[in-house]
C-alpha cells in the first residue's frame, strides 16, 4: 500500500517536531494557509463533495477566518483536496467517491494539521535531554540469559500467571512433609510415630 511504501522513507524526529516553533505555548497560529477543493459538478464520485460544499463549505469559512477556501470545478474529473500550510508543504488527498461525513472529517483532519511531514517518533514524550539508553523496545528489561537459551526450552514453555490445580496442589504438600520428615532428629521422628500410631 502507499502508507507501508512511504513509512519506508519516513522522517525521524522528536514529538514537538510537529508544533513549529512549539506552537500553542503562547499564542497559537493555526498552520493551514488554503485549501481548495476540486470537484466536477456531474460526476457521481463527486457527489459527497458536492454534497459537503452545499451544506457546510460556509460554516467552515465563517468558523475559520485564518485560512482560505477555494472551490474549483472541473470537468470529468475526479475530486480532490489540496492543503497548502505556512511552512510551504502542500498535502493532496484523493476524495474519491466518498461521502459527505468522510470528507468533512479529512477536512478536519488536514484542518488541524501542522503540514510537517509525517516522521517517525522514538518516544511519546519530549524531553530537552534525551536519554542515551536508546529507544524502548519490550526486552528491555528481559534476562540476558535469553540470549544463550536454546529452544525449545520446557522452563520458558510453561504457561504463567495460571492457579495451581488441586493434583499440583497435592502433590506440593505431600513434598513438604517428606522434607519435613527428612529434617527431623531420631528421637523427634521416634515421637511423631508414637503420635501417628495413638499412643
Amino acid at each position: 500500500s502507499i502508507m507501508s511504501a512511504s513509512s519506508l522513507f519516513m522522517k525521524s524526529g522528536w514529538i514537538t517536531a510537529n508544533a513549529p516553533l512549539r506552537n500553542g505555548i503562547g499564542r497559537y497560529i493555526p498552520q493551514l494557509a488554503r485549501i481548495t477543493i476540486k470537484f466536477c459538478k456531474m460526476d457521481g464520485n463527486s457527489n459527497g463533495v458536492r454534497q459537503f460544499i452545499q451544506q457546510d463549505i460556509v460554516q467552515l469559512a465563517k468558523k475559520n477566518p485564518s485560512f482560505v477556501v477555494y472551490l474549483k470545478p472541473r470537468r470529468h474529473r475526479s475530486p480532490v483536496l489540496v492543503a497548502e500550510y505556512l511552512n510551504g508543504e502542500r498535502h493532496w488527498m484523493s476524495l474519491h467517491n466518498m461521502q459527505v461525513d468522510e470528507v468533512g472529517a479529512w477536512v478536519d483532519y488536514y484542518r488541524t494539521h501542522s503540514g510537517v511531514e509525517f516522521m517517525s517518533q522514538p518516544k511519546m514524550t519530549y524531553s530537552d535531554t534525551p536519554s542515551v539508553q536508546g529507544m524502548w523496545h519490550p526486552h528491555v528489561h528481559s534476562d540476558p540469559a535469553l540470549a544463550v537459551t536454546e529452544f525449545p526450552n520446557d522452563e520458558l514453555s510453561r504457561t504463567r500467571n495460571m492457579a495451581p490445580t488441586a493434583t499440583e496442589n497435592l502433590i506440593q504438600m505431600f513434598n513438604n512433609q517428606v522434607s519435613i520428615d527428612k529434617d527431623l532428629t531420631e528421637g523427634e521422628s521416634e515421637k511423631l510415630e508414637k503420635r501417628k500410631q495413638g499412643e
